[in-house]
């Protein structure tokens, strides 16, 4: 595993701990579809909530946030929608999230 894949994994792994302690059930990590890759799926309460991890180690590249261009938001759409079409259970509510992690401060869990 390539040193950027270990953050990107050590990334997804905190921001699932962190949804866990805020009452959130993971549904999926990593669901990958024809439409793309969501990092994780998980629910709260009937809100199914599709998340976009984004793992930072600096800022030379700009914030993790703007990494999350329109291209990459329309293939999370897609996904979710892919998702949506096979799931066998009806949510009230569906959210998008980022969640950024930059070294060792998470920023985005304003729920």
């Amino acid at each position: 595993m390539t040193e950027k894949k270990k953050i990107g994994a050590l990334g997804e792994e905190m921001a699932s701990e962190a949804l866990k302690g805020r009452g959130y059930y993971i549904l999926a990590r990593n669901y990958t579809c024809p439409y793309g890759e969501i990092d994780i799926i998980a629910v709260k309460n009937r809100q199914l909530a599709f998340v976009e991890v984004k793992t930072r180690t600096s800022f030379s590249h700009g914030s993790a946030a703007e990494s999350v261009d329109y291209r990459k938001q329309k293939h999370i759409r897609n996904a979710a929608r892919y998702f949506l079409a096979y799931s066998k259970k009806n949510y009230e509510k569906i959210d998008f999230q980022v969640i950024t992690i930059s070294l060792n401060q998470i920023m985005g869990l304003e729920f």
